[in-house]
């Protein structure tokens, strides 16, 4: 390890301007081309130095802690995971070109550092995307609890006449959802002076109205850190209580200062722009809180204002509902909608408003009436809506034990699916490279047998001949497939294949040049991949000369056909229609998603599939996607 050190630390300087390079050359991915040239070196210089310290300690952890730092970020920043991964490939191009010129007398060595960044590379690879589709899960968790939060809120405003537990129950929520650890809401009296009658966390009382006095005569919000501070007397103040950061927002009531709401942080918290609008509308929450409680001296008055609030306060609830990224849609008990977004209605395909229409006019396959006479709710169902396919969930409402409707929250399956299938792209990949990585740990024994014999001939010929029959193989697939995922999918296969003593031959008539319009390079991986994978798994354990698997690729005028046949046991005639049901299938503890997948993405683009099976003798399935 310590020699790889030493010749990543040599080529760092190439390595780094090489990637910028390669980037600028290829012109994707556009979301870093318009980085900022400064901040994008830098990341690029943060990633050499976490690799080196990765290897140097022979751990994983200077990666995983550089990635988990950034990936926050280009999350933040709408940073597509493909994009990210692209620039990786351009990283990985880089650097082995710059250990290709470092050790290009020295073959043998230059191999094997090559597969030792191959293999920490691919495992930073896998542990982007396992932590990028984390963070996302997170975000949207996030989102709906600040939603429940604002509603929990809300219910509060309209059904309690206690101003203390209303505005107990904001500075509660605030420090849970910002994960703060103390809290105030502090209000002007008639002197102008503030007091507290909610505070929570502080080691001091008073100290959270040394903090407010700062800002109740200057701006509308402040965002403090102990760094920041001039005054001595409020540094005194930070350190009594270990504090790094507070939020300090002014209340605002006919936009008069009514008090303050502040939030304190003893470590550090990212506070982002959608959280900073949240915290301001927990605090026009406040405000109104005060608001209604001085009103609730004059009856007349009071229900007029209260009447006002509650429509601020749906106003507000669904300016929230249409800004979520998930589409929502209520019906009452007669199935007659009566509530749906902005995203609802994207997804549908419906500009005009729908509010007043039976479900089934505006989506025939709805479940919300079956949800409604059944009172069942149902989680994470997959539907079509035109082209689409939505992932949705749908729960009955519920008031005095009566069913009054149902809403159904759903979600562009395109949005998860995008992120999923690259991850299983990446671990089918990996699985690839873990069958070459052992191909070649049996190569790398025979050579050390030869060196221990001093056989240096043999030990050259041996070399000589892995590497002319793996470019041979490489050379002849990328030269009749274009296509640079389909390629590499095959190439992952053969290697797979090879470990587990399967023939995986390309049909020597085979040309790619292009994929059709609507078929991505994400559905051609669904589609090829899973065939490949049943073939195998098809003739995995019979004799070795039925092991072989046919796999042929053709794009011509009007069709792209796909064709994989198999020498198995073949599919029986009663199960020759189920094949493609979701959860069907003849293997033990299978889940039965593959061919439904594939069947899927070939209607998607108005393509068809078709299957000659004859019991013990092989399948073969055929698929032409339309070249448009």
């Amino acid at each position: 390890m310590t020699c790889l050190v030493s010749i990543i630390e040599s080529i760092q300087q190439e390595t780094n301007t090489g990637t910028i390079c390669e980037l600028e050359m290829e012109g994707q991915p556009v979301s870093y081309l318009k980085m900022p040239r400064d901040d994008l070196v830098e990341k690029i210089v943060q990633l050499t130095d976490a690799i080196i310290q990765s290897i140097r300690t022979e751990s994983f952890t200077a990666i995983r802690v550089y990635i988990s730092q950034v990936c926050k970020l280009w999350l933040e920043q709408g940073i597509k995971l493909s994009d990210i991964m692209l620039i990786f490939d351009l990283y990985e191009k880089s650097i082995k070109d710059a250990m290709s010129f470092y050790l290009k007398d020295d073959l043998v060595s230059l191999n094997i550092y090559r597969r030792q960044v191959d293999s920490l590379l691919d495992r930073t690879r896998v542990y982007v995307s396992e932590y990028f589709f984390t963070l996302y899960e997170e975000i949207v968790y996030k989102q709906f609890e600040q939603l429940r939060a604002v509603n929990e809120i809300a219910v509060y405003l309209t059904s309690s006449l206690d101003l203390h537990e209303v505005l107990d129950f904001i500075v509660t929520s605030a420090i849970r959802l910002f994960k703060a650890d103390c809290g105030s809401i502090l209000l002007l009296d008639e002197h102008h002076k503030l007091h507290a009658p909610i505070t929570t966390g502080w080691h001091d009382a008073c100290s959270s109205t040394a903090i407010s006095e700062t800002i109740i005569d200057t701006t509308r919000l402040m965002d403090i850190e102990y760094k920041d501070l001039l005054s001595e007397s409020m540094k005194e103040v930070f350190k009594k209580e270990s504090l790094f950061r507070v939020k300090v927002i002014k209340l605002y009531l006919h936009e008069l200062a009514i008090g303050v709401l502040i939030i304190g942080f003893r470590s550090i918290q990212n506070i982002s722009p959608v959280d900073q609008k949240l915290l301001e509308t927990f605090a026009s929450h406040a405000a109104i809180a005060v608001h209604n409680a001085q009103l609730y001296g004059d009856a007349d008055f009071k229900l007029q204002q209260h009447i006002h609030q509650v429509n601020v306060i749906l106003e507000q609830n669904r300016a929230i509902m249409h800004c979520i990224r998930e589409g929502v849609l209520a019906v009452n008990a007669d199935g007659y909608i009566n509530l749906v977004n902005t995203e609802a209605q994207r997804l549908l395909g419906h500009q005009d408003d729908i509010i007043g229409k039976h479900i089934w006019e505006v989506l025939p396959n709805s479940h919300l009436p079956i949800v409604i006479r059944t009172g069942q709710p149902e989680y994470d169902q997959e539907q079509e809506v035109g082209k689409k396919v939505i992932i949705t969930n749908r729960v009955p409402l519920i008031v005095n034990d009566a069913i009054i409707g149902a809403i159904a929250t759903f979600r562009d399956k395109q949005d998860v699916k995008v992120l999923a299938e690259e991850l299983v792209g990446l671990r089918s990949l990996l699985e690839s490279m873990r069958a070459q990585s052992h191909e070649f740990v049996n190569k790398l024994h025979a050579i050390s047998g030869l060196i221990q014999m001093k056989q240096y001939d043999k030990v050259v010929e041996l070399i000589a001949l892995t590497y002319k029959t793996q470019q041979d193989m490489v050379s002849t697939i990328v030269r009749r497939i274009k296509d640079q995922a389909t390629a590499g999918l095959i190439i992952g296969k053969i290697s797979q294949s090879s470990e587990q003593g399967i023939s995986l031959r390309l049909n020597s008539h085979s040309k790619l040049f292009a994929l059709p319009q609507g078929f991505s390079d994400v559905s051609m991986v669904t589609v090829l991949g899973n065939l490949i994978t049943n073939a195998m798994e098809a003739v995995a354990n019979l004799p070795a000369e039925r092991r072989v698997i046919h796999v042929y690729l053709y794009e011509g005028k009007k069709y792209l056909t796909i064709r994989v046949g198999d020498l198995g046991t073949g599919i029986p005639e009663p199960y020759r229609k189920k094949i493609y049901q979701r959860g069907f299938s003849t293997k033990q503890g299978s889940r039965g998603v593959g061919l439904a997948l594939v069947l899927q993405e070939v209607r998607n683009c108005g393509g068809t599939i078709s299957v000659q099976s004859s019991e013990d003798e092989g399948s073969t399935f055929t698929i032409k996607i339309p070249v448009r």
